[in-house]
């Protein structure tokens, strides 16, 4: 008796989604705690490392993007180090396989490092971004939780998202 009420149960809502998309929301502030715990990230290219630190995340409506500002700091192999602040942009895209988001495409909108002469902000510009693309795009954003009912459910059925102001949309549906 037990196993037909949960096949009843579990049929039922899989006829109501297919009626109608159903819709899970990832808060800004949910997304922020999960940067927060990941950080600092740190990634080595040639004689530079940059350590990004304290993340400030803002999402972007306009082409499903979201934008990251970050404490940076710049180490040379010679012992040279600098401070400053780093904004980078990207897309959002889901990796089915780990059923976590990631950004794609990052791109290095605005760099203040202190003390910098001008003429070599386009040089450290380049480096940062060879060293940033690596380090971004194989580190999670958000990984759905197999804990949460409604997110183990998008884990199954996500079929596209979109960025609001304050929060991500996954739209899901079983067909």
């Amino acid at each position: 008796m037990k196993l037909l009420t949960t096949l009843c149960t579990s049929s039922l809502l899989l006829f109501s989604l297919a009626a109608q998309a159903y819709e899970v929301r990832l808060t800004e502030q949910q997304l922020q705690q999960q940067l927060n715990s990941q950080m600092p990230l740190s990634q080595s290219q040639g004689m530079v490392t940059l350590t990004l630190s304290h993340p400030k995340l803002d999402l972007l409506p306009s082409g499903n993007r979201l934008s990251l500002q970050t404490n940076a700091l710049i180490v040379t192999s010679i012992g040279l180090q600098s401070s400053g602040q780093l904004t980078v942009e990207g897309k959002i895209r889901y990796d089915k396989a780990s059923y976590s988001f990631f950004i794609e495409e990052p791109v290095i909108r605005q760099l203040d490092i202190d003390g910098l002469a001008p003429g070599l902000q386009p040089q450290l510009i380049s480096m940062a971004q060879k060293a940033l693309t690596p380090a971004l795009t194989g580190q999670p954003v958000h990984t759905l939780s197999d804990q949460d009912v409604t997110q183990a459910m998008a884990r199954m059925m996500l079929k596209s998202l979109t960025i609001t102001e304050t929060e991500v949309v996954l739209v899901m549906s079983p067909f």
